[in-house]
């Protein structure tokens, strides 16, 4: 399940790429996903795809209907949405779910991540895996300014910050917890790298030594991927 299939930044794409790796090594043959806030569903489908002897439920705060979504059900059997809050899985039965992921989903339930977790550890199974791809780290005072001047100028109003302080308090109940971090020059550099991939290749490369050389780097990346273990 590569990044491929979806249009990604070059300065970006190593973020999903290692989020969807970190999904497929989850064992789901047989099992049941579910992505919660899954939007347009593009990516429930594509996982329904890779995945065929896995079900797998899409949701969001509506059902998707566009004729994209129309063609995936008609094509994959094991795929369906499902209109729901993340913070209310009830249709689910208590560990009932190997997988369940969110992607650029956490810092919009950043006003209640616990009560979310409490939700996630009553479906997922001994074993079951919680994901978060693509989330936004609010530590490095650089990128939090250059993030807040983006929003500014788009009219975004919901782009939380998130910090390992967070992750930390989640992860009670969890068997573990790994956080994933990228982009410490990387996020400054998305001027140049998006628009030359080669540089992002380059730049990719520096953040990955620089995090190994120097691991209290960690926390000043701008995207990470969270991945909590029940």
């Amino acid at each position: 399940m590569g990044a491929g299939f979806i249009r990604y930044p070059p300065s970006d794409e190593n973020v999903f790429l290692a989020g969807y790796e970190a999904m497929r090594r989850q064992n789901l043959n047989g099992g049941l996903a579910v992505e919660i806030c899954g939007g347009h569903g593009e990516l429930a489908a594509r996982l329904a795809r890779v995945e065929p002897q896995c079900m797998v439920i899409g949701t969001d705060l509506y059902i998707p209907d566009y004729p994209e979504n129309r063609n995936w059900l008609k094509e994959l059997p094991n795929l369906s949405y499902q209109k729901a809050s993340a913070f209310d899985l009830t249709f689910l039965d208590p560990s009932s779910v190997d997988l369940l992921w969110g992607q650029a989903a956490l810092h919009h339930l950043s006003h209640a991540p616990q009560d979310f977790c409490r939700e996630a550890l009553r479906v997922l199974k001994p074993g079951g895996r919680l994901i978060f791809i693509f989330e936004p780290l609010g530590h490095n005072w650089l990128v939090a300014a250059i993030r807040a001047i983006r929003m500014a100028a788009g009219e975004e109003g919901d782009e939380s910050n998130l910090y390992i302080s967070q992750f930390k308090k989640m992860a009670q109940g969890f068997t573990s917890c790994e956080v994933q971090v990228f982009n410490l020059l990387g996020y400054p550099m998305k001027a140049f790298s998006d628009y030359w991939s080669p540089v992002a290749r380059v730049v990719q490369g520096l953040d990955a030594f620089l995090f190994r050389i120097f691991p209290r780097l960690l926390m000043y990346g701008a995207n990470c991927n969270i991945i909590f273990t029940k």
